[in-house]
């Protein structure tokens, strides 16, 4: 009785197996393409990078990135963002700003309000997005803030990253 049930939970097993595979072979190969992505573009390498604004007690900030080294264009697909203000602020809002040939781009960011972790101390703004922007060897990538009133009591500070990948230039 004993062998006849561990050849039952065997053939349970193997049946189970190979049905799994044959109605999930999209699902295998969807996760097996993922995993080889830099083998199907080797000329894409993984970028981050971040700026930090000067403590200001207006209401608005910037900061920009080290300039994009030469033979390299950036891609910058994410953007995420950190910000400390006066306590009475209650808004704030960002844009990300970048150069490529000889254009400028600027992409505004959603309106983020404050997090509320550091009141009744400071105003606290977190977020992130995704886009898309580029930017050429040699310009830098920027990031700005404005809140709705100034910071008197309180330094405004913003710190931005950024992250994507870039593709060495020929």
């Amino acid at each position: 009785m004993k062998k006849i049930t561990g050849i039952a939970l065997v053939a349970v097993a193997a049946l189970s197996f190979a049905s799994s595979a044959m109605f999930a072979p999209k699902a295998v190969r969807a996760a097996v393409a993922a995993l080889v992505r830099d083998e199907d573009n080797p000329a894409r390498h993984p970028f981050v990078t971040q700026c930090q604004a000067a403590f200001t007690t207006t209401r608005n900030t910037s900061c920009n990135t080290a300039p994009i080294p030469a033979g390299e264009e950036v891609v910058i697909e994410t953007v995420s963002l950190l910000s400390l203000a006066d306590p009475t602020n209650h808004a704030l809002e960002a844009q990300v700003f970048t150069k490529t040939a000889g254009t400028s781009f600027d992409t505004y960011l959603n309106v983020i309000t404050d997090s509320g972790t550091g009141q009744p101390t400071f105003a606290t703004f977190q977020g992130g997005q995704s886009f898309r922007l580029y930017a050429d060897p040699g310009t830098v990538i920027g990031c700005s803030a404005i809140t709705n009133g100034p910071s008197p009591s309180q330094s405004f500070g913003l710190q931005c990253y950024f992250s994507g990948y870039y593709v060495t230039l020929p």
